[in-house]
């Protein structure tokens, strides 16, 4: 997306912890196009070019590394897979930083804060 908006109550999508940070590439098409004519989907395309400890890494930089940990029963990497309702399993701070998280992997060219001083 060339344009982010960030909520001060973000979205979370039910699925799994990588989901959560893919979001909203889940449900845009990217405008490259593959061999054969076929559009490529953008969270295709961020799957295969980040990997697992790309995301754990991501979720390092905003402070979320131990939910992957916990969710995974100490394997983060299956923490990454564990699917659930994130919106009732994260607080609003914890959600506001995965928000920040998808920012990282999704790198929008602008992005609107809405009411900045919760992002502080």
């Amino acid at each position: 997306a060339d344009v982010y908006f960030l909520p001060q109550r973000p979205y979370c999508t039910i699925g799994s912890l990588k989901d959560q940070l893919l979001y909203p590439s889940l449900e845009q098409n990217d405008t490259t196009v593959n061999p054969g004519d076929h559009m490529a989907r953008k969270a295709h395309i961020l799957r295969h070019t980040l990997t697992d400890d790309d995301l754990l890494d991501i979720l390092d930089m905003v402070n979320l590394g131990d939910i992957a940990v916990r969710v995974g029963n100490g394997d983060p990497s299956k923490g990454l897979q564990a699917v659930m309702d994130w919106s009732n399993i994260l607080s609003l701070g914890e959600q506001q930083r995965l928000a920040f998280g998808r920012l990282l992997v999704n790198q929008p060219k602008l992005m609107i804060l809405d009411e900045d001083q919760c992002w502080s």
